[in-house]
């Protein structure tokens, strides 16, 4: 069969130099140490690093890392986020020889506990602390004993300690949701990461490019920032979680800082692009990924001049990316924003369940090729064997494709249109969720038998969220509010579903399986939320806010003092509120201030600092739906 039936092909491999391919992050990175050692490197805050400074400072954590046994494809764990101990560690580990293992200090002990147990990592690096949080007995390493000026500024460090690596060594593992309750940790080699970002064909990344490092740490997203500018000699600019997700301040934030080229999760993307896409209108060049892009979002932000906006999707397993579509202006009526073509140095593959390639507009199962193949899973050959599998179209020998599970279907020109998962693998705002791996949570409570997770969509927004569906085990069976409690120690918080029904059992089917198509509609299993409810003007600022946190939240009435996380908020929602009260009230109120009392008493607390702008309005502006509100 010709090849063109076979396979949508990305650019061709050969144009990443032979030289780049068969060369190490080190050596790569050392090349613009040599040609631009004063140009600045890395800035978080007010601390910038020249390639130089970031040099010595990642040459001295790498010398005490090497000293406590770092070395080939042995772990490194970065327990931080958003800060510059983050790129300082992921250098300093590779140059020490190392892989390292970025892990979000927000998630529970537990799991975190669960995930270096079975990494074994040699060292942990932290910000400043020396305490080991898992209690596993690991040598802590702060990173900021190795960012004092004596580091930055001492020539005695300008000693190469790398050696250079094999291109197939491990630059890093990264951790997504597994299917059998446990998480499962991806290998990720130096070949890998760099046909990703040198010479590529998605993303133009220059000397003296300014690049946001908005992702966590543990999010695979993270690759393209931070390697993308090192290995191309541009500047990585860090943003915090704060400025990140509070209305009104990425904008200015993203202007001020003069940010050429940003990655950013889709739903993220959706909700401030839905809000106001001027957001982006400073910013060169936008790779979307994660999940599904709004159409309406997308057309908004793709009309900015002198923006180019991508629309990307790829496994962790694949490094990060696979395609990418270069968004324009979408006709009326399209239902969704294609994901493109293959980029450089990756093959597609769409194939029917006899591994036989798929025709255009005939869906399949989405196969990857090429040099992003990740080398497979941490400790678990069975399922990297059932997973990557030998590539039977590629002509280079030993070559390999990965089996996304992901459905698709190849359209008339070309690109790939994204159907969907094939299994009950969902994207929550961005991270892969494997929704077994929360029943299985659910069923570790003693007073839970039944368990099952699925993905619903926001009433308001369209945003996938998870409801649980569990039976309990008699008089053991565990109350919503503390289940839910039980779920937030054990599982990252998008994890954790917006809704938890108990039923006395789970409806099942005649081979006594549970019946998903019979499980009752989250909208009626709870009172449906009132319309009219609010329609009376509020008596006071509080009313007015519970008012609004009610409607976003799609239930029938909100308590003034009731937590807005506990009462199924989400980061998502909560940006969605402090922009329609930033609208209502003229106040600009950040996540950071919400958190300190996620509450409606809390909002009105702040609204009344503020100052007297907290005026009485009109109940139909007091109770406005979400994404209303003035412009």
């Amino acid at each position: 069969m010709p090849q063109s039936e076979v396979t949508i092909e990305g650019a061709d491999t050969a144009t990443l130099a032979p030289s780049d391919r068969d060369r190490s992050l080190c050596d790569l990175f050392a090349e613009h140490v040599a040609r631009r050692p004063d140009a600045p490197a890395v800035t978080y805050g007010p601390v910038t690093l020249t390639y130089r400074q970031l040099d010595r400072v990642t040459d001295s954590l790498a010398s005490r890392l090497r000293e406590l046994g770092v070395g080939t494809d042995r772990l490194v764990t970065i327990l931080a986020d958003r800060s510059l101990g983050v790129p300082v560690g992921m250098l300093a580990t590779v140059k020490a020889g190392g892989a390292y293992l970025a892990l979000d200090p927000a998630q529970p002990t537990t799991r975190l506990r669960t995930i270096l147990e079975e990494a074994g990592p040699v060292a942990l690096l932290t910000e400043a602390g020396e305490d080991d949080p898992s209690g596993l007995g690991i040598p802590v390493v702060p990173v900021a004993a190795h960012l004092e000026a004596a580091e930055r500024d001492g020539a005695e460090h300008d000693v190469r300690l790398h050696t250079g690596g094999d291109p197939e060594d491990l630059a890093y593992v990264v951790y997504t949701s597994g299917s059998t309750g446990t998480p499962k940790g991806i290998c990720v080699t130096h070949r890998n990461v760099v046909q990703r970002t040198r010479n590529v064909d998605y993303l133009t990344f220059a000397p003296g490019d300014r690049v946001a490092q908005v992702s966590n740490a543990a999010f695979d997203a993270a690759t393209i920032e931070v390697w993308g500018a090192f290995l191309n000699g541009a500047e990585l600019v860090g943003f915090d979680r704060d400025t990140l997700l509070s209305p009104g301040r990425l904008g200015p934030a993203l202007r001020e800082r003069h940010i050429d080229t940003m990655v950013i999760p889709t739903p993220l993307f959706n909700q401030l692009a839905a809000d106001d896409p001027s957001t982006f209108a400073t910013v060169s060049q936008i790779l979307v990924g994660g999940d599904v892009m709004g159409v309406s979002q997308a057309n908004s932000v793709a009309a900015l001049p002198g923006c180019t906006l991508l629309n990307g999707y790829g496994p962790a397993e694949c490094t990060t990316l696979a395609t990418a579509h270069r968004v324009t202006p979408l006709p009326a009526g399209t239902l969704r924003v294609p994901v493109g073509r293959p980029i450089s140095h990756t093959t597609c593959y769409v194939l029917d369940d006899e591994m036989r390639p798929q025709p255009a507009g005939v869906p399949g199962q989405l196969f990857i090729g090429g040099d992003g193949v990740a080398r497979g899973y941490l400790g678990r050959p069975e399922l990297t064997e059932e997973r990557f599998l030998p590539d039977p179209f590629a002509q280079e020998p030993g070559a390999r494709m990965y089996a996304t599970g992901d459905l698709v279907c190849a359209l008339p020109d070309g690109s790939l249109d994204f159907l969907g998962r094939s299994d009950f693998q969902v994207k929550i705002r961005g991270f892969r969720v494997e929704l077994s791996e929360v029943d299985a949570t659910l069923l570790q409570h003693p007073g839970v038998r039944e368990a099952v997770t699925i993905a619903d969509a926001d009433t308001q927004s369209g945003d996938k969220t998870l409801v649980s569906y569990y039976a309990g085990a008699g008089a053991a069976s565990p109350q919503t509010d503390d289940l839910k409690a039980f779920l937030r120690d054990r599982l990252p918080e998008y994890m954790v579903p917006s809704r938890l029904i108990c039923l006395p059992e789970l409806p099942k089917n005649s081979n006594m399986k549970v019946d998903r198509a019979q499980l009752p509609s989250p909208a009626v299993s709870s009172p449906p939320a009132d319309d009219d409810a609010g329609a009376a003007a509020p008596e006071t600022l509080e009313d007015e806010i519970t008012a609004i946190i009610g409607r976003l939240l799609d239930v029938p009435s909100f308590g003034r003092e009731e937590n807005f996380f506990e009462g199924g908020g989400q980061s998502m929602l909560a940006i969605r509120l402090l922009t329609q009260v930033g609208r209502r009230y003229g106040v600009t109120m950040t996540l950071a201030d919400f958190f300190e009392d996620p509450t409606a008493r809390g909002i009105a607390r702040y609204i009344r600092a503020a100052g007297p702008s907290a005026s009485a309005a009109p109940a139909d502006e007091a109770v406005a739906q979400p994404g209303e509100g003035r412009p």
